[in-house]
């Protein structure tokens, strides 16, 4: 194991002490090992004591013990990882949206629903299918978009909601069963573009650090990382065609919504570090054919991690030059490749 830990939302999905991962996954550890030293810039420098890890949870806090020797009692106790592993479920995207809400900022997405039992399940199945709105149903951890159920498959002509409900209701009962609850969203079928706002936490408040871009691959909903942008904040704002207006109330507000959220975790030796909030822009549906508006889904996932847009983010913050990050499917080798690539 090493501080780049990708199996860590399904580490903390399964909640267990020593997770064992996949083989593909720890390929991936592997090969993508030497990432950290971009996002622990400082520790390599000396500047702290405790280095950052991808996320915080039980195994990376006996990795860390065992490597650096740092001492447990300067380490996330048992309560601070089960704190960071109920707010690291996809639930929060409820409560970040509501308070949003609150603040009134402009979205018009609906705020997706936490079933907790086969009533509420089916409750909102049949809603959806009544109303021929798609939908998706989603395991409260993830890991790079997995643990998707779509309520539709794709033709030339669009979105057909055609999934077998049986199917899709088993496989949901069967998450609601093992985990306690999915969550059930409506499908924005007119998404423009993937982007987040990434955010550090350190040991007294949460600041907002800038924005990543990106891109994934799609195929069968899966909506696995691809590439990343290696761009300049304003020009990430320039492509977003967004109001600065719009994008400086987000943030503004969720450093008070995150350092709130956080307040049980800050003064203690190590730092939460690195998060990112997963958003995106669509157009929204005008009436009698006027040219849709477009808007922001400010919370697609809460990220109580680090990203791979944190990882651009730095890079071209260190290097001032604008690319590409991309990393390849598993090569005929079984290994994986990461790239910066500049842009030609």
């Amino acid at each position: 194991m090493n501080l780049f830990y990708p199996s860590h939302d399904i580490a903390l999905a399964h909640g267990v002490r020593h997770f064992n991962p996949p083989a593909a996954a720890l390929r991936l550890q592997e090969d993508l090992a030497y990432l950290h030293e971009i996002w622990n810039q400082p520790f390599l420098k000396g500047e702290t004591a405790i280095p950052l890890p991808w996320g915080w949870d039980w195994d990376t806090r006996d990795h860390i013990h065992r490597k650096y020797g740092i001492k447990m009692r300067d380490l996330p106790t048992d309560d601070d990882l089960e704190y960071i592993r109920n707010i690291s479920s996809r639930r929060s995207s409820i409560y970040c949206l509501e308070r949003l809400r609150e603040r009134r900022i402009d979205f018009t997405c609906i705020l997706p629903q936490y079933l907790d039992s086969e009533d509420k399940l089916w409750n909102f199945i049949t809603e959806k299918d009544a109303a021929d709105i798609p939908f998706v149903l989603k395991t409260p951890w993830s890991s790079s978009g997995r643990g998707l159920l779509v309520s539709f498959s794709t033709t030339s002509n669009g979105l057909v909601v055609n999934n077998s409900r049986t199917l899709l209701m088993n496989q949901a009962l069967g998450t609601i069963n093992k985990i306690g609850g999915i969550m059930g969203e409506e499908w924005i079928s007119n998404k423009v573009q993937d982007f987040a706002m990434l955010f550090y936490a350190s040991d007294k408040d949460v600041r907002f650090i800038g924005y990543s871009l990106f891109e994934n691959d799609n195929s069968s909903f899966s909506t696995t990382y691809r590439q990343g942008y290696l761009l300049s904040n304003d020009k990430i704002v320039e492509k977003l065609s967004l109001t600065n207006d719009l994008l400086s109330s987000i943030a503004k507000a969720y450093e008070d919504i995150l350092t709130e959220m956080l307040q049980p975790l800050f003064g203690k030796p190590w730092h939460l570090g690195y998060l990112g909030v997963d958003m995106l822009t669509y157009h929204d549906k005008t009436e009698d054919n006027a040219k849709p508006d477009l808007k922001v889904h400010p919370c697609v996932e809460l990220n109580l991690r680090c990203t791979m847009g944190v990882v651009c983010r730095l890079w071209y913050d260190q290097h001032n030059s604008e690319g590409v990050f991309r990393i390849s499917p598993m090569l005929s080798n079984r290994h994986f490749k990461a790239e910066f690539l500049p842009t030609t």
